[in-house]
């Protein structure tokens, strides 16, 4: 009987995070209007020889017009480096990550963050530790990600975040903007745009974060009731409106429904159905090496999928047809306003 009460009462609780979603889809007011506008940032840069190496390619013959590097993984800031002095015109954001390698910080300071090998907690155990997690320890490391990054020789243009957990955990997403402050620069758009429903893609889901997030309801539905209020959608929607109110700029959307689902046909469908204004589409390509193998994770074939869509010569032809400009993040610094 406890068991099923603890089932029902995450139900409910998810339901609450659906039926938010679903008043925001159909009744916000948000309208933008005007030209379209199209960064395609690859994710990860760093994480391996054969992934760098892939964004690399996906840039200067492809579609991808912005990149954000991974630093913390042994071996990033060599790689980021070498490939910044051989390409310095690519524009390089900072991809917060808290869920995968080990921490820039020595572990010993930021215990709360990390397991008892000293490695990061992964994307499904974190959620588990979300109520313990120090934030003073979490600024500590995120900054430190930063400064790392900057002693490359790259100076960011942006700041994302890995698994959208600096997002989804809502206590955390302060410190993005806290440093989004500090160093000047455009942030991710905190809310995905399939909250509003206007880029649909065949067969997608709402993303990897609600898949992990609904695993981890099941095995610990007492910690995910107390969690829910800080993951619905219109929390999502009060973060945006910080952003806004802290002067931090960021793109109007934010588009993951190509996780899992790159093919040419889809992502010529999403160029389609872009609505007016700035939108972000988050990719993952590269070239799939022993060292990304030995990483592990779930996201490995995946890669070189994502590769040959973006340097697909048809994906060229559709901006051009639907008359969809790509820009990158030094676009969003220089606009004024909501123009």
């Amino acid at each position: 009987m406890r068991r099923s009460k603890k089932y029902l009462a995450v139900l409910a609780a998810l339901g609450t995070g659906y039926l938010a979603g679903r008043y925001i889809k159909h009744h916000s007011k948000e309208r933008i209007s005007g030209p379209r506008y199209l960064i395609i940032n690859a994710d990860d840069f760093g994480l391996s020889d054969g992934v760098t190496e892939g964004i690399i390619k996906a840039w200067r013959e492809g579609m991808v017009t912005s990149t954000s590097a991974m630093v913390n993984i042994e071996g990033a800031p060599q790689r980021i480096a070498t490939a910044h002095q051989s390409y310095p015109t690519l524009p390089i954001g900072l991809h917060l990550n808290v869920t995968a390698g080990r921490p820039v910080l020595p572990p010993e300071q930021v215990p709360t963050l990390v397991d008892e090998r000293g490695y990061f907690h992964d994307r499904f155990t974190v959620f588990q530790h979300l109520p313990h997690i120090s934030l003073a320890e979490l600024r500590a490391e995120l900054n430190a990600q930063a400064e790392l990054l900057l002693a490359t020789g790259v100076e960011f243009d942006h700041i994302d975040y890995h698994q959208h957990l600096m997002v989804t955990h809502t206590p955390f997403y302060p410190l993005v903007t806290e440093m989004a402050c500090k160093y000047g620069v455009p942030v991710r758009q905190p809310v995905p745009e399939y909250i509003y429903g206007q880029v649909r893609v065949k067969g997608a889901s709402n993303g990897a974060v609600w898949q992990t997030a609904l695993k981890f309801a099941t095995q610990y539905p007492n910690l995910a009731v107390r969690l829910v209020p800080t993951f619905i959608p219109s929390t999502y929607k009060r973060q945006a409106a910080f952003l806004q109110a802290q002067g931090v700029k960021t793109t109007n959307w934010l588009i993951v429904s190509l996780y899992d689902k790159a093919s040419v046909e889809n992502l010529v469908s999403v160029i389609r159905q872009l609505p007016p204004g700035v939108s972000e589409l988050v990719m993952h390509p590269g070239f799939v090496d022993e060292q990304l193998g030995a990483l592990g994770g779930n996201y490995i074939q995946q890669r070189r999928h994502e590769l040959a869509m973006l340097i697909n010569p048809r994906v060229q032809d559709a901006l051009r047809e639907y008359n969809v400009t790509p820009v990158d993040f030094s676009f969003v610094a220089a606009r004024s306003g909501d123009g």
